[in-house]
This record gives structure tokens, sequence and C-alpha cells, in this order.
């Protein structure tokens, strides 16, 4: 009888050892498990990644249809800009950007900020650093009778106009300027409208709290300097590629509607072959 119970403990004491893990056993499992996280972890940073990108680039398309809205109200007319990157701005100007007078047609808040917008430059309350003004305070300080500097205001939007679809900010070195009707337009659905603003700012390149860039500045130095120049006052790679050069990926809005993510040598070579100037965009 002993020796039946021994053999039975025996065996039950076996059971039970081999029901648990050996140490070995323990740290293969976790290197495994360290080895799917390792792989699975930049899968799911670019998930998160290219999700932004399809937000940003929705905001861009309802920003475009909420525009073809108002053309369609006004015989054709576009939008114009007033947001100023140099001097302070009136609030007839601030009334005249695209940000207000787009607000009957967005049909619900379009939201002007991109996911991937990490500019220091919003307001305290916006989850920035810049002590100044959001939109709708900055507006109702004008509107009071308040003279607001320009350095007491924040940044208002992720995005801006092309400066040659504009009355108020058009460069005037085109015969048949402004291109501010959709009837002076020959080829809409390769103008760029709409893209994304610079998320810095220099002494000399406020652009960051405009609304508008001057892409017809953007040819004007040495070869192969535009991506430079035109980094100042747009964010040439908010979605991906090199800051400040001809392969940065950013969302840009097209007078037809649509809207693609693109990199910067897709939309501008030089003065000429560009797809902001109406007259060469193709």
């Amino acid at each position: 009888m002993n020796s039946h119970f021994r053999q039975a403990e025996g065996r039950s004491g076996c059971r039970g050892a081999s029901a648990g893990f050996t140490l070995i056993e323990l740290l293969v499992v976790i290197a495994v498990i360290a080895t799917l996280i390792s792989l699975l972890l930049p899968a799911l940073g670019q998930a998160r990644k290219s999700a932004r990108t399809l937000v940003c680039l929705s905001n861009v398309r309802q920003i475009e249809v909420a525009h073809a809205l108002y053309a369609d109200t006004y015989k054709g007319a576009f939008v114009d800009a007033g947001l100023a990157h140099g001097g302070p701005p009136s609030l007839a100007s601030i009334n005249g950007s695209w940000i207000n007078t787009l607000k009957p047609f967005y049909g619900g808040t379009v939201n002007v900020r991109s996911p991937v917008d990490r500019s220091e430059f919003w307001a305290y309350s916006q989850r920035g650093s810049d002590p100044g003004y959001t939109l709708d305070d900055f507006t109702g300080l004008l509107a009071a009778g308040r003279n607001v500097p320009l350095t007491q205001l924040a940044r208002w939007t992720s995005y801006g106009l092309n400066e040659w679809l504009t009355t108020t900010t058009s460069p005037g070195l085109e015969p048949r300027e402004p291109f501010n009707n959709l009837s002076k337009i020959d080829s809409p659905s390769t103008t760029v409208h709409f893209l994304q603003m610079t998320q810095t700012q220099t002494a000399t390149a406020k652009y960051a709290k405009s609304d508008h860039v001057h892409s017809a500045e953007w040819g004007d130095g040495p070869p192969d300097s535009a991506p430079a120049i035109a980094a100042t006052q747009a964010d040439l790679a908010a979605h991906g590629g090199k800051p400040a050069s001809w392969n940065g990926l950013s969302n840009y809005g097209y007078l037809d509607g649509h809207a693609a993510t693109q990199r910067f040598r897709e939309v501008y070579t030089d003065y000429e072959r560009n797809r902001f100037l109406p007259r060469v965009a193709r």
C-alpha cells in the first residue's frame, strides 16, 4: 500500500512540474512577444500617420466643397485672403478672410486645424504656446474698437490660399489678373487653391499666422532654391519627406473641388511650370 501511494504521489508530482514553465521557456515566450511588438509597432505608427493624412485631406476637401457652394452663389467669384503676414490686420480684412466668408457654406464646423499641425503659434486655449488671441477673441476686440497689434495674434488656421486666386494679395504680374473668378481659369482641376501653411516663422517670414502664400516669389532665388523659399510659407513636408525639399509630401486642394497628397515637385518646378499660376497650371 505504501508503495502504491508513493507511485501515485510520484505521478502527481510529475504532473505538477510539467504544468509550469521553466526559466528558459519563459524567456523564449518573452522574446517572441518582444519580436512581435517590434514588428507591429512600425505598422501601427504608419497606420496612425496615414489616418492623420486622410483626416487632413478630408479637411481640405470640405473647404473646397464649401468654396464650390460659395462660387456657385456668387457667380463664380472666389473667396479672398485677409490675414496679413507683415502688417496689422483690420476688422474689414479679417471679416474678408476665407475663414469667415466660408462659414455660411460649411454646413457645420469645418476643421481649420490639421491633425498634423503641432505649431507652437496656436493660442494657449488651443493647446499651443502663443500668448496671442484666438480668431474669435481677436475679432471681438477689433469689433469693440480695440487696436490690437499683430504681435498679439495667435495662429488661426493650418490652411491657406494660393495668392494668385485672390483679389487683395494677387501679385500683379500677369495680364489676366486677378484670377479671382472661375471664368478666368483654364484648368480648375490642375490649379492649386488651398495648401498647408508653414508651422514655423521667422522675424522676416510670419506666414504661420497668415491665410495665404506668395508662390510668385518661390522661383526668385538660385536654381533648386524653390523648396527652401516655399517652406518659409507652406508646410511642404506635413505628411512625409524631407522638410524644405522637392520630395516633401503635403495636401493640396484644387479649384474643381478635389484634394490630393502630393510631392512638392509634382506641384512646382519654376515660375513657368507650376500648379499655382493659372496661366501655366497643367
